[in-house]
């Protein structure tokens, strides 16, 4: 029996998950993260790519995790070209929000070594709806090309320069107001929540929408 596609609400548990991993590993360092996912892997018999920054026998010297399962050849994800350079882990969650990867190049630029916002302009009546939706955009692009939606202040405030979205006497306020769609700060850079990504990846289906019609 094929399976059915991931609804809206299986996506957003999805996105929760990831914020809950990334909360409960963001204070280790990235041995201890590499030595937690493989465990976690092994416990849920999941085939996970492999991360970096600790040996095999780092690890066991600190965790005897139950093998991991190892993928068959066939159920290893294949991408196109018209995902070309986008991360995996971003790659399967787009395609479970209904987006396909040909219709992100009007917006984001794909194939090349950093996947940025392109658009010819951004969704907003108002800088700050602007700013709001460059700054999401900009989170989704780091998540497509890194898998981890992450965008520095300078990044942002140049963008929303181009989008004439840059209002610098009340940017803090601005960013203070959609606290809830991101965590850092203007010196660490901003890293999209659940919430932020839910949102943004909402935004990027709209703009195509948009561009279909």
């Amino acid at each position: 029996m094929a399976k059915k596609d991931k609804t809206t609400s299986d996506v957003d548990a999805e996105i929760a998950a990831i914020g809950a991993v990334h909360s409960a590993l963001k204070g280790l360092d990235e041995k201890a993260q590499a030595r937690v996912l493989s465990y976690v892997s092994g416990i849920l018999n999941v085939f996970v790519e492999a991360a970096t920054g600790s040996s095999d026998t780092d690890r066991a010297q600190d965790f005897q995790p139950p093998p991991a399962r190892t993928a068959e050849p066939s159920a290893i994800e294949t991408t196109s070209s018209d995902a070309e350079g986008i991360n995996s882990v971003a790659l399967r969650l787009i395609k479970r929000s209904g987006i396909e990867p040909r219709d992100l190049h009007g917006i984001f630029s794909l194939g090349i070594d950093e996947i940025d916002l392109v658009a010819p302009k951004i969704p907003g009546a108002s800088k700050r709806e602007r700013f709001h939706n460059v700054l999401l955009l900009k989170g989704i692009a780091s998540y497509l090309g890194t898998g981890a939606a992450k965008v520095t202040y300078e990044q942002l405030k140049e963008a929303s320069l181009h989008y004439d979205a840059f209002d610098a006497t009340n940017a803090a306020a601005h960013l203070k107001a959609f606290s809830s769609d991101f965590t850092g700060s203007k010196t660490t850079g901003y890293t999209l929540s659940p919430r932020g990504l839910t949102q943004g990846i909402a935004i990027v289906k709209r703009m195509i929408d948009n561009q279909k019609d």
